[in-house]
């Protein structure tokens, strides 16, 4: 597999259940390391695969260990909802060379509006407006086997999944930019994906200087394991969750 491709062909999914208000999936973009073709394991093989060499992907699956390896692996600390069985960042977002972002669920939309609410989600720990999200749902080729779509469970596994995964990338992309701008992350603010300083600093010229997640894209692996390291948002601070928002 060529891992120095850059973008997935919105053509390569297929037709996946999506909101009726959503847009629909463009292309899905990685700028991201994979990880080695030999790696790729368990039943998510074939159609991932596929998947990705159809449309020259950079982003890598989550795969399913063999059970011995599993069994022989140090035990890992829980991750919030579905993210603990499918740990990997890329299986849950990608972000696109186009300005948009890509999330991956395996709930469906059955006119619940579980869509619209995991847009308010990603979008909310990401700090962008949520029409630059795209849902992928429901094909199990491609999105991570949450099981049925029942009752407040797609918000307890998939919307706390997405909650984690969407807020770990955002810090390693603050902590991205704060490496190449010269300052400390904790002078950076995003604002719809934008990251700017706040101000100057003694010894830097990297005030008022700006950088994009889509500038940053390419310098990150999300096909790394997540982590129980990086904390979401306070209930206080929501702007998008818990607000009326057309479907």
């Amino acid at each position: 597999m060529n891992a120095r491709q850059n973008f997935i062909s919105a053509e390569s999914l297929g037709t996946p259940a999506s909101s009726g208000g959503m847009a629909p999936t463009a292309a899905l973009g990685a700028g991201f390391k994979g990880m080695p073709d030999e790696n790729i394991q368990g039943k998510f093989q074939p159609a991932r695969r596929r998947f990705i060499l159809k449309g020259g992907a950079l982003g890598v699956s989550f795969a399913l260990a063999p059970a011995l390896i599993e069994a022989q692996a140090p035990a890992r600390p829980p991750l919030p909802g579905s993210l603990n069985n499918f740990r990997r960042l890329n299986a849950w977002l990608f972000i696109n060379p186009d300005g948009t972002i890509t999330f991956f669920s395996g709930k469906i939309e059955l006119g619940q509006g579980i869509l619209t609410a995991l847009v308010q989600i990603a979008a909310e720990e990401l700090d962008v407006d949520m029409k630059r999200l795209r849902p992928v749902s429901g094909d199990t080729r491609i999105v991570p086997d949450e099981g049925v779509t029942a009752g407040s469970l797609s918000i307890q596994q998939s919307g706390a999944a997405l909650r984690a995964a969407a807020a770990e990338v955002r810090a390693l992309l603050v902590n991205a930019a704060a490496t190449r701008l010269g300052v400390p992350a904790e002078q950076l603010t995003v604002s719809d994906g934008t990251i700017s300083v706040s101000g100057s600093t003694s010894g830097s010229t990297a005030g008022g200087q700006k950088l994009t997640y889509w500038d940053l894209a390419g310098t990150l692996d999300l096909g790394r394991e997540a982590t129980t390291g990086f904390k979401t948002k306070p209930h206080s601070a929501y702007k998008l969750v818990g607000k009326t928002v057309s479907r």
